[in-house]
């Protein structure tokens, strides 16, 4: 376990915590390292997603679901982070059943979770959406990552070659599909697209419901709809979500698309082409809603 410093393309530093190969913000790393023994419940439902993917809006929609009404979590997600939180801080969220999040893999999980069958909710995002937010996190959340300064030009190809925090975003879905094919005879897995989310939330809020176990509440679903909303969530989890300058950094615009602000033509074209290379034969390669124009 260390710290490690690299440094982006245009020779800004950034810091990572390093645990038996793998890179993860600076945080305890005596609870990384003893994540995969943390004691979770049989009815522990584990919300998994590659940083910048919409964990904290799923966690809150699929939170508010579970409690049965449409009413702001007075928690951060964080507070139940499997690679965030020792065992007694988890032991004492006072929620049940408990939305365990994490964007580690799934041989990394706590050995409980996978022993107990615990469900599995995956979110996947238009990675080149994830590219600028995962920049932005990387800037505003200084504490975690050594006070980092660079610019997209410099960080893309540093985003792209998988040298950010949870490794490369291709690997890691990649063996997530894998996984979700191995284990769904252990496990329950419902797969969330975070365009489909944006799309139609009420649709996509039903079915998380049917997944979940719930009895069917259109009342319910419609006012879980309008409070996570992207504006009354940044509005709703200021007292309880961190912040940067008083600001919730998680909750910066939350747009499909995004990225053609940001993106030049040239790496655009690059990001295109990694992502025919690298995800031909995936399932999900033609379920992301990943523009190529």
């Amino acid at each position: 376990m260390s710290i490690v410093e690299d440094h982006d393309l245009g020779g800004n530093s950034i810091s990572f915590l390093e645990v038996d190969g793998c890179r993860y913000p600076i945080v305890d790393p005596e609870i990384v390292k003893n994540m995969s023994q943390l004691k979770v419940k049989a009815d522990d439902i584990l919300l998994l997603a590659y940083p910048k993917s919409g964990t904290h809006w799923l966690w809150e929609i699929t939170s508010m679901l579970l409690q049965g009404k449409a009413q702001t979590i007075p928690h951060w997600k964080g507070s139940v982070m499997v690679e965030l939180q020792p065992q007694e801080v988890i032991d004492a969220f006072p929620r049940s059943p408990r939305v365990l999040n994490t964007h580690i893999r799934y041989n990394q999980l706590p050995v409980q979770a996978r022993e107990k069958k615990c469900r599995i909710i995956f979110v996947l995002r238009n990675p080149k959406d994830v590219a600028v937010s995962f920049f932005n996190h990387h800037r505003s959340f200084k504490c975690y990552y050594g006070n980092y300064n660079g610019t997209l030009g410099g960080h893309l190809p540093f985003f792209l070659s998988g040298k950010t925090d949870y490794g490369s975003w291709f690997e890691y879905v990649l063996e997530w599909e894998k996984d979700i094919e191995a284990q769904q005879d252990r496990h329950q897995i419902h797969v969330v697209y975070y365009e489909d989310l944006k799309e139609n939330l009420l649709k996509e809020i039903r079915k998380l419901a049917v997944f979940l176990g719930l009895p069917a509440d259109d009342s319910l679903y419609g006012a879980v709809a309008e409070k996570c909303s992207f504006e009354n969530m940044k509005f709703d989890k200021k007292p309880y979500d961190p912040k940067v300058d008083d600001q919730l950094f998680v909750y910066r615009k939350g747009q499909v698309g995004d990225w053609q602000k940001w993106l030049t033509p040239e790496q655009n074209e690059m990001f295109d082409e990694l992502y025919q290379e690298k995800m031909k034969d995936s399932t999900f390669k033609d379920k992301i809603r990943f523009t190529l124009t």
